[in-house]
C-alpha cells in the first residue's frame, strides 16, 4: 500500500459514519511525514465530487480542511457526474465513480468489478492511445443507463 492509499484510508476511517470532518493539512502531513502537497493530491484525487465528497479549505493560517460527504440525491449526483464527465477520463477517476455507485447502492460490487475490467487499459488497448476517450464514452453510456433506471 502506498502513502496516498494510507492517507485515504486514514481519512475515511476517521470520517467513519459522519458526514463531515475538519482536519489540519499540516498536522496530517506531519503525521504521515509527507509534504502538504501530498495531502492536497490525495484530497483532489480521492475526495472529490465524483467520489461523493466535497472538500473546502478554511480561510486563515490554520490550514484546516473540511471534508464532507455529498448529500445529493442519486439522480442529482448522476446528472452532475454526466455534466462533469468530459471527453476523457483516466482509469483511477473512473474507478472512483464506480466505487461511489456501489457506495450509493446503485451498482453491486460484482458489477463494479466487471466494469473496472472493461474500463482497464488492457481491455481498451489500441495503437492510437485512445483509452481515456473510450473509457469516458463507455462510462458515460453506463451512467446514462443507470440514471434512466433511477429516474423511472
Amino acid at each position: 500500500m502506498n502513502v496516498s492509499d494510507m492517507i485515504e484510508e486514514f481519512i475515511k476511517d476517521t470520517l467513519g459514519d459522519s458526514t463531515k470532518l475538519d482536519i489540519s493539512r499540516n498536522e496530517l502531513a506531519n503525521f504521515f511525514n509527507v509534504a502538504p502537497s501530498q495531502i492536497n493530491y490525495v484530497l483532489t484525487t480521492r475526495f472529490n465530487y465524483e467520489q461523493g465528497f466535497v472538500t473546502e479549505s478554511k480561510r486563515g493560517g490554520s490550514g484546516y480542511i473540511t471534508i464532507q460527504r455529498t448529500q445529493d440525491s442519486d439522480v442529482k449526483w448522476l446528472r452532475e457526474i454526466l455534466n462533469r464527465l468530459n471527453n476523457e477520463i483516466d482509469y483511477r477517476s473512473a474507478c472512483g465513480i464506480l466505487e461511489e455507485l456501489v457506495e450509493r447502492k446503485i451498482l453491486l460490487n460484482e458489477q463494479m468489478e466487471i466494469l473496472k475490467s472493461a474500463l482497464s487499459s488492457h481491455a481498451l488497448a489500441n495503437p492510437f492511445k485512445m483509452e481515456n476517450k473510450l473509457r469516458a464514452q463507455i462510462l458515460r453510456r453506463v451512467i446514462l443507463n443507470l440514471r434512466k433506471k433511477n429516474v423511472e
